[in-house]
């Protein structure tokens, strides 16, 4: 069997040099690496983007081939290569990527092109001419872009695609989406995460004390509502005018959406992209997580923060109540009032001592369940019976 993986989606998207997907799929590829013995991989990628060294040095090392998805299209490669499976770990729509092979395997991760409705917090985040065009159409024409999204979906099921899925929340909207598929059997496989070792010789930024900054990444996507928790510690610290504490935003590309919105600004850190290494260093070092992120397939982040037994406040929406359960306590998104009432609520010591034990103990539950579905994964790739 000869199986064509997808790298193209593991790399840089949304504006985000690291991304859920891209951390999905790495750990999917490293996996299917080990059963090398059982099929023959090729992959493609893109070489005008970043791709992890230790992902070029593994094919380098297992002989895997590499195609520049800017000099061969994918059904040229698998015509060239008598492709049997093609898997990509993010849900492809192009027409380019429905490939003609026995098997088209995908990781669909979520359906937040139907799901969200576009917000007003958007307009914050337009950089150009061409993105406000963008957001205009979705709002002047919602209905135009549910149809067209759900339409590309339903290529896709046309096309004969077996998928699994990262929750049961996943599972359950495409179902409400698409009822005429309701006897198709769908998987639903915890995603893996890559467990990386602090550095403790990393130095946290200039005006952040361990344990005295609340944490909140993903600060250049919209959805991520990190505008809404901003001003919600803004209202918090026009209240608590001695309060030592700060907080850390990582993922800014544009500071000025949050600083022109805020008075306490010497309360405030936005950092750029950070690497991995030191994103895990700051979820460790961290007092609590923050995540008020409007639509989440599964949500690596507060998992990420209660493997440190780090608190976490998070929205109450799509699948993240469902992956953190009783260990978060949480918010409307839309309403920063509610958000600032949940920070409160964790600077109170026995509140703080008691989601921090949840958070502990949370993860070890999903952390099993992901290390026992990466081998599924790894088997539905396959076309192993799960």
């Amino acid at each position: 069997m000869k199986l064509l993986f997808d790298l193209v989606t593991i790399q840089p998207a949304w504006d985000a040099k690291y991304h859920g997907g891209g951390i999905y799929g790495e750990v999917v590829f490293f996996a299917l690496a080990k059963h090398l013995c059982k099929f023959e991989m090729i992959c493609i990628y893109d070489s005008k983007k970043y791709l992890g060294e230790d992902i070029l040095s593994k094919c380098s090392e297992l002989k895997i081939k590499l195609y520049d998805i800017n000099m061969h299209k994918p059904k040229e490669i698998v015509s060239m290569e008598n492709v049997d499976v093609f898997y990509t770990p993010r849900q492809q729509w192009e027409r380019d990527w429905l490939l003609n092979t026995k098997r088209f395997v995908v990781t669909w991760h979520d359906f937040f092109s139907l799901e969200l409705i576009y917000d007003r917090i958007i307009w914050n985040y337009v950089k150009s001419l061409k993105e406000f065009i963008n957001a205009f159409a979705r709002f002047a024409y919602p209905r135009f872009f549910f149809n067209r999204n759900r339409n590309r979906y339903k290529m896709m099921l046309e096309r004969g695609v077996e998928f699994i899925t990262d929750s049961n929340h996943s599972k359950a909207s495409f179902l409400s989406f698409f009822p005429e598929s309701k006897d198709k059997r769908i998987s639903v496989l915890y995603p893996p995460m890559s467990r990386r070792i602090i550095n403790d010789n990393f130095i946290l930024p200039s005006g952040i004390t361990e344990k005295k900054y609340f944490l909140l990444n993903s600060g250049s996507r919209w959805y991520k509502n990190n505008l809404r928790a901003i001003l919600a510690f803004d209202a918090l610290f026009s209240d608590m005018e001695n309060s030592d504490f700060k907080v850390l935003l990582t993922g800014v590309t544009n500071s000025s959406v949050y600083e022109k919105k805020i008075t306490n600004k010497n309360h405030f850190v936005f950092l750029d992209f950070v690497e991995p290494t030191m994103l895990e260093f700051l979820y460790a070092k961290a007092y609590a997580f923050v995540y008020p992120s409007l639509n989440e397939g599964f949500g690596y982040p507060p998992l990420e923060a209660m493997h440190y037994g780090v608190p976490v406040a998070a929205s109450g929406t799509s699948s993240i109540p469902e992956i953190c359960q009783n260990a978060a306590v949480y918010f409307d998104p839309y309403n920063v009032n509610e958000i600032k009432n949940r920070i409160i609520q964790l600077l109170d010591k026995d509140i703080y001592t008691e989601y921090s034990a949840r958070a502990v103990e949370r993860y070890k539950i999903v952390s099993k369940r992901q290390e026992q579905d990466l081998e599924k994964i790894v088997s539905f790739i396959l076309g192993e019976r799960l």
